[in-house]
């Protein structure tokens, strides 16, 4: 008789279905449209688990440990972990733990003190799932006589908590990004600002005499990634200007006209990963759409 690991069993009705949990893989995989070994080996994992295979559950661990195993290493390669501030080695450890590639995944290198106390975020709840996850997977690859899992819940059950610890753990990241971009909007702004005042942007230089900026507004901002040393910000917005036809003497002799007018603008910038609040100066570039003043 097979037996199974009562950790991983669970009432059938309590689990979603082959076809949900499918559904639910491939809506996970359009997170990572460039990889090609993902697709793949879910897809096998997903066909064996559901077959008649002897040893289809223990097969279907295996996949979907390398699978997770695959996301950590390339998502968390050891030199961008081990750069982090907040890195220590672990003792006969001689590479960043499954743990520490998880953290760096939801925060890269931003400080854990600046993640738990300033964005609110406890990574470790999201991590923990995931080891608790893997080891799971490791313990069901093994096929010895007492070890064979056979069950299906049991089988849907595993693949179930290794998407959803997958599934959280990647929302975990997108969340520490949102929640880095609003603590980060006024000192963002003010970095847009500074360029706007203090350089010459050529696409509204050359709409007029002399190009005045009035102020701006931001309307978007993306955290496009956090790593070990970085974060790398998006910012799209309007600038509001007054275009001034004629020189200041035109002006004070009343042959001059101003206008007013605002254009779309996309900046991207950088912080420090271990200082998020310190925007580098020298990384903001501002770039100012003015097809509307040509149509």
């Amino acid at each position: 008789m097979s037996k199974q690991d009562p950790s991983v069993g669970a009432e059938c009705g309590s689990l979603p279905s082959w076809p949900e949990l499918r559904k639910q893989a491939f809506a996970f995989l359009r997170e990572f449209p460039d990889d090609g070994f993902m697709p793949r080996v879910l897809e096998g994992a997903l066909h064996v688990g559901e077959s008649n295979n002897a040893i289809r559950g223990n097969l279907c661990a295996l996949a979907l440990r390398e699978i997770t195993g695959h996301l950590l290493h390339t998502w968390a390669p050891d030199t961008r972990v081990s750069n982090c501030c907040w890195y220590n080695q672990e003792a006969n450890t001689e590479r960043p733990t499954r743990q520490q590639r998880a953290t760096y995944i939801v925060q890269g290198g931003l400080p854990v003190a600046f993640v738990t106390d300033t964005l609110q975020l406890d990574h470790d709840a999201v991590c923990r799932p995931l080891i608790k996850a893997m080891d799971r997977l490791n313990k069901a690859t093994h096929v010895r006589e007492k070890t064979l899992l056979t069950d299906d819940a049991a089988i849907r059950a595993l693949v179930d908590a290794a998407l959803n610890s997958l599934i959280d753990l990647f929302k975990a990241a997108r969340d520490c990004q949102q929640e880095v971009h609003r603590q980060l909007a006024g000192e963002i702004h003010d970095a847009v600002l500074d360029t706007f005042l203090g350089e010459t942007l050529q696409e509204l230089d050359e709409l007029s005499t002399h190009t005045l900026f009035d102020y701006h507004q931001t309307e978007d901002i993306q955290v496009m990634s956090i790593d070990d040393e970085l974060i790398h910000l998006k910012v799209s917005g309007t600038v509001y200007v007054d275009l001034q036809y004629g020189s200041n003497s035109d002006m004070r002799n009343d042959m001059g006209a101003v206008i007013s007018d605002s254009y779309p603008y996309t900046a991207r910038l950088q912080s420090k990963a271990r200082s998020p609040g310190d925007i580098l100066k020298d990384t903001v570039d501002v770039s100012v759409d003015n097809s509307s003043f040509f149509e």
